[in-house]
C-alpha cells in the first residue's frame, strides 16, 4: 500500500486533501502562490489519484508518519470530511482546519441540511460511465474557462473502487458530534451557489459550532479555491499566521 504525495515549497506546513472524483492535482494553481511562504503537501486520498484503495486506519498510520509533525489541514469536499476527522483524532498535531465547501455530515436528516444521496448516485453513475466528461462538466458549472479545465482535471481518472469507496464516506460518515471536541482554530468557507453543500449547511454550522470562523463566497459555487483564487489565498494567510 502507498499514498502518493507531492511537496512544495518551504515553511508552515499546509497538507492539502481533494474532493471525490479528484486528484491531489487540482490544488497545484495554488503552489506558485503559497509555496515562497508554506510548504504545501498535496495528497492522493485512498483510491485516487496513485494512492492504493485503502481503510481509514491503514490510511492514517501511514500519512501521518510522513506528515511533519505540526501542520495545517486544508480539506475540499470529501476531502473535508478527511480532515475533520483526521483533526479529531490527532488534535495534538493538527494546528489549524480549514474546510473548503464541506460538512461533517454530507447526506440530508432532518434537520440537518445536506445533499440527497440521489445527487450522489447520479454524479457516480456518470463518473462511472463518461469520467472524462462528467469532470469537465464538473469544472464548467463551477465557472472554469475551458483553458483552466485542462489543468485541473486528473492525473489518473478515478477506479470504480476508488469511487465506491468515496461514495460510501460520503454517505456513511457522520463527524458532527466529533467535532465538538476540537478546539484548535477551525474556519469553514462556503459559496453561496453551491448546490452539493447549501448555504443552509453553513446557518446549521453557526448554530452547532460558534466558536468556528465562517466565510462565504458570494459568487461562488462548489470549488471557490480555483474559481475564486485570489480572495481564497486571501483568507487562507490570513487564518493561518
Amino acid at each position: 500500500m502507498k499514498i502518493n504525495i507531492h511537496s512544495y515549497g518551504k515553511g508552515f506546513p499546509l497538507i492539502f486533501f481533494h474532493g471525490w472524483g479528484f486528484d491531489s492535482q487540482i490544488w497545484l494553481p495554488l503552489v506558485s502562490k503559497l509555496s515562497m511562504d508554506y510548504q504545501l503537501i498535496l495528497v492522493d486520498l485512498p483510491g485516487f489519484g496513485h494512492s492504493s484503495i485503502m481503510d481509514w486506519d491503514s490510511f492514517k498510520e501511514l500519512l501521518m508518519a510522513q506528515l511533519p509533525h505540526q501542520f495545517a489541514l486544508i480539506g475540499w469536499s470529501m476531502g473535508g470530511l478527511y480532515a475533520m476527522r483526521l483533526a479529531v483524532e490527532e488534535p495534538g498535531r493538527v494546528d489549524y482546519l480549514v474546510n473548503v465547501t464541506s460538512s461533517p455530515r454530507f447526506l440530508n436528516s432532518d434537520p440537518w441540511p445536506g445533499v440527497s444521496l440521489d445527487v450522489f448516485k447520479r454524479f457516480y453513475k456518470n463518473l462511472s460511465e463518461k469520467p472524462h466528461a462528467t469532470l469537465k462538466e464538473f469544472l464548467e458549472l463551477n465557472g472554469l474557462s475551458d483553458n483552466d479545465k485542462q489543468h485541473h482535471l486528473p492525473d489518473k481518472l478515478p477506479s470504480q473502487e476508488g469511487l465506491e469507496s468515496g461514495l460510501k464516506i460520503l454517505e456513511t460518515w457522520d463527524l458532527r458530534e466529533k467535532l465538538k471536541q476540537f478546539d484548535k482554530p477551525s474556519c469553514f468557507i462556503f459559496g453561496r451557489l453551491d448546490p452539493i453543500v447549501p448555504i443552509k449547511t453553513m446557518n446549521s454550522m453557526k448554530l452547532s459550532y460558534p466558536e468556528f470562523n465562517y466565510v462565504l463566497f458570494k459568487r461562488a459555487a462548489h470549488m471557490p479555491f480555483l474559481s475564486h483564487m485570489g480572495l481564497f489565498i486571501e483568507e487562507l494567510r490570513g487564518f493561518i499566521r
